[in-house]
């Protein structure tokens, strides 16, 4: 059960010549859930599922790369995944609240805003610690060389695909409707298929990608659905070379 202490999570999303970056000053975050079993089999099928994709990078590369960059297919793929669009529509959808009465699409706004900087705070802290090597490279699925910058070293996880699964989890959950779901993990599926077309990530890649997506869109949607009355602040500001947002909520 959640205690009745108040914990605040404070997150900078700061877009900077094009890349994404975050600084958080305190993560603190508690899911209620009355069987502990789920995380643990959840914990052991993604572990597992994401171990087992290293033996099909290779395969995977061979079969896909080099296909038709022009197909309109990949090019809603790689936008789909596109974490500044998700942001703009998430945020789209918040705003909604002052122009109509439905509040459960500011509510699915929220979700998914928090959901995806879940994804991006995890995204960025693995790419950097695993610091592995992406396809193009020539240098194989297994160079991992840590703690990494470099944007060529930064293939494990897919961003885009955590993005994409994030997005259609989040909706998923809010339609809940099966045609809707299928809709839009097909296009999270097309966004898998344009990055390893691309020979931007391997297939284990997008399967962690995949991985902390799905997750982090499904416990934030059942956190909210168990707590609706936590509040937040959203404050965007701006500096000559940088556009941030900064939001806080209490738990």
């Amino acid at each position: 059960m959640m205690s009745s202490n108040n914990y605040l999570i404070a997150q900078s999303i700061v877009i900077k010549s094009g890349e994404l970056k975050t600084d958080t000053s305190i993560t603190s975050l508690k899911l209620e859930n009355n069987n502990e079993d789920d995380y643990l089999i959840n914990g052991l099928f993604f572990t597992s599922a994401i171990a087992g994709s290293f033996l099909l990078d290779n395969t995977f590369r061979n079969g896909l790369k080099a296909k038709n960059e022009n197909n309109i297919f990949l090019k809603i793929g790689h936008n789909y995944g596109e974490v500044y669009y998700n942001y703009l529509f998430a945020g789209t959808m918040l705003l909604s609240q002052f122009v109509s009465k439905n509040n459960k699409v500011a509510k699915t706004g929220k979700i998914l805003f928090e959901a995806l900087t879940v994804g991006s705070i995890a995204t960025i802290s693995l790419k950097f610690i695993f610091g592995k090597s992406r396809p193009y490279l020539g240098k194989g699925n297994m160079d991992f060389l840590w703690f990494e910058t470099s944007n060529r070293k930064n293939s494990f996880p897919s961003g885009h695909v955590v993005t994409a699964f994030t997005t259609s989890t989040v909706l998923s959950k809010s339609i809940n409707n099966t045609y809707a779901s299928i809709v839009l993990y097909g296009l999270a599926g097309l966004t898998v298929y344009q990055r390893i077309t691309s020979d931007n990530h391997w297939f284990s890649d997008t399967v962690l990608g995949a991985s902390i997506g799905f997750l982090a869109g499904e416990y934030l949607s059942v956190w909210n659905e168990r707590n609706e009355d936590n509040n937040y602040l959203l404050i965007p500001f701006f500096t000559k070379n940088n556009i941030a947002l900064s939001f806080s909520f209490n738990l």
